[in-house]
C-alpha cells in the first residue's frame, strides 16, 4: 500500500529493481507491523528525569522509534534507497526476531514479483486495517490492474 502513497518511489523501484533490499528495509521502518514491546527494568534507571525502580514494567513504542528525527532524516518521508536504516521493526539485541532474515527474503521476493507482474497496479478502494495496536496489518487492500 505504501508504494501507492508514494508513486515516485514506486516508479524509482520499478526503474531500479536492485533497490529491493533497501526498499524492504524502508517498508519495515515506515509500516512496521510490530508497534509495541514490553520490557521489565532490571535495575534502577532514570528516563527523562524520572527514576524508575527495578521491576518496573514499561511499554516501548517501536513505531515511534522508527520515526525518530534524531535517527532518520525526514522520518515521515518514504525513501526506497534510505541508508543507513537502523529501524527496530524486528527488535534489537537479545530481543531480535528469530525469523527476520526469512521475513526480509520473503518480502523482497514477494514485492519484486508483484511489481514485475503488476507494475501499474492501483488501489481500488480503501484499505482495511486489522484493528490491532501491537501488531498491525491489513484485512484487505483492494487493488486493480492499472492502465
Amino acid at each position: 500500500m505504501t508504494l501507492t502513497q508514494y508513486p515516485d518511489q514506486k516508479q524509482r523501484l520499478l526503474a531500479q529493481p536492485e533497490l529491493i533490499k533497501t526498499a524492504v528495509e524502508e517498508m519495515l521502518r515506515y509500516e512496521s507491523s510490530n508497534q509495541l514491546g514490553n520490557r521489565m527494568i532490571v535495575e534502577e534507571t532514570e528516563l527523562g528525569g524520572i527514576k524508575l525502580p527495578a521491576g518496573t514494567l514499561v511499554t516501548l513504542c517501536i513505531g515511534a522509534a522508527n520515526r525518530d528525527p534524531a535517527q532518520f532524516p525526514n522520518p515521515e518521508g518514504f525513501d526506497v534507497a534510505r541508508t543507513p536504516n537502523r529501524h527496530l521493526a524486528f527488535g534489537t539485541g537479545a530481543h531480535q526476531c528469530a525469523g527476520m532474515a526469512l521475513a526480509r527474503l520473503e518480502g523482497a521476493i514477494a514485492i519484486s514479483r508483484f511489481l514485475a507482474r503488476f507494475p501499474n497496479y492501483v488501489l481500488d478502494g480503501e484499505p482495511v486495517r486489522g484493528g490491532r495496536v501491537r501488531f498491525r496489518g491489513f484485512l484487505s487492500v483492494p487493488c486493480r490492474r492499472g492502465a
